[in-house]
């Protein structure tokens, strides 16, 4: 079963997607005149409010960042490094360098074609593109993911560092989360959304300042570090000075496709929060989406990337949690079994959160029958267990599956939708 979804996973991942989503970003960054680098000129104006959204930007800013601040920032780049080796830090920032430009777009788009219908790129591949199918396979492709990327992958995370930590037995965690998210969500989108602008602030300040501290002890090693990421991401050996196509090939692919796990850009899953803004700028939406994947990907990610290289724990042979805890006892001893395990397991915890929303919206677009969603609302705290006894392997590789199936819908509607992104503001 492995081999066949791993089959199809490198299928749908492969140059074509790779292609596309780089060249898809490099396009809406540069579209029309860098446009979307000079929104942040609305940092400094009045902003309107809009009846058409259901909560603040601050708190549909948290939300889109707790579904995307998850283990992608913290297990993925662990296990975008044991596959691709330092090399693929690079492309993790190359792939948020062109994120900026579709985060933008999507948000954009989703503001503008919101409706009370559909949001996100389900909104806009439906009345801006007027493809109804192809916003329904969109939808359909969303609501797997959130199972995937937003819930299993999450899931098994937790698991893993709480059992690394504390011997904390895997279906004691997913049972625990199972309960816990069902309570979180039957408080609707205001109860998800309070949560989010409480922990995410919280947790990510204490991580960053963790990762700060081992940079300083490890600092002698920076250098070094920096430069095998550049060495690494075009296949440059250390020894002879020759070249690796395939250690390439391996650091590219590891690095997108993690990046993408990151900051979601690309995927369309960003503006089915954002559209939930009280905002009346598309423009300063797509701003926000933005500054996102700087906080998500060259922050974050970076950080902990820098830990794992810099302790030398990538050597061990470890992957995922169990590789970032390793690299954090390195710098803070014992201490980290105390700070890290429950840091990551509530990173992991606001992801879930987030991206049930998602879904569910991503749901609604497709039927309204309220007990078809609250069956969604139980397979999705269900599959939470189901994703902490799973193996890893298999849970990232339907994450990733997921993740490309959203993506090969969203990006040729951001593409021929384009010109519908430039700006409208008069300053």
């Amino acid at each position: 079963m492995i081999k066949f979804l791993t089959g199809i996973n490198q299928m749908l991942w492969g140059n074509g997607l790779v292609g596309l989503l780089l060249g898809t970003g490099i396009f809406c960054l540069f579209y029309p005149d860098l446009q979307c680098l000079k929104s942040f000129g609305l940092l400094f104006q009045k902003r309107n409010a809009s009846s058409s959204g259901s909560m603040s930007v601050f708190h549909a800013c948290m939300t889109s960042l707790a579904a995307a601040l998850g283990t992608g920032n913290i297990v993925g780049v662990a296990t975008a490094l044991t596959m691709g080796g330092a090399g693929a830090v690079f492309w993790m920032w190359i792939s948020a360098l062109c994120g900026t430009g579709l985060i933008y777009a999507e948000n954009v788009l989703s503001c503008r074609f919101r409706n009370e219908q559909a949001s996100g790129a389900a909104a806009y591949l439906r009345y801006g593109l007027h493809s109804p199918k192809l916003a329904g396979i969109f939808a359909v492709c969303c609501v797997g993911a959130s199972f995937g990327m937003g819930n299993m992958t999450q899931s098994h995370a937790m698991a893993e560092i709480l059992s690394a930590s504390f011997s904390v037995p895997a279906w004691v965690t997913g049972l625990l989360t199972m309960l816990l998210l069902f309570w979180i969500i039957a408080g609707g989108s205001r109860r998800i959304a309070g949560f989010s602008a409480i922990a995410v602030p919280v947790l990510t300040g204490i991580y960053l300042l963790c990762s700060l501290l081992i940079l300083f002890l490890y600092r002698e090693n920076l250098y070094s570090v920096i430069s095998e990421i550049f060495r690494k991401a075009f296949g440059i050996q250390a020894v002879g000075g020759g070249i690796s196509g395939t250690a390439v090939k391996y650091a590219v692919s590891a690095g997108v496709r993690r990046g993408v796990f990151s900051n979601e850009a690309g995927l369309g899953s960003s503006g089915l929060l954002h559209a939930e803004a009280d905002s009346s700028q598309p423009e300063f939406l797509g701003l926000c989406g933005i500054l996102e994947v700087i906080a998500d990907t060259f922050i974050c990610c970076t950080a902990t990337a820098l830990v794992i290289l810099c302790t030398g724990t990538l050597k061990t042979g470890q992957n995922g949690a169990v590789l970032v805890l390793s690299s954090f006892r390195m710098g803070m001893g014992v201490l980290a079994d105390w700070i890290l395990p429950p840091v990551i397991a509530l990173f992991a915890f606001c992801t879930l959160a987030g991206w049930c929303f998602c879904g569910m919206k991503a749901l609604k677009s497709l039927t309204q029958n309220q007990k078809i969603l609250k069956a969604y609302q139980i397979l999705f705290c269900t599959a939470a267990l189901t994703g902490a006894v799973m193996k890893l392997e298999l849970v990232w590789t339907l994450a990733d599956i997921a993740n490309a199936c959203m993506a090969y819908c969203n990006l040729p509607g951001i593409l021929l939708l384009l010109p519908e992104t430039k700006n409208r503001c008069t300053a």
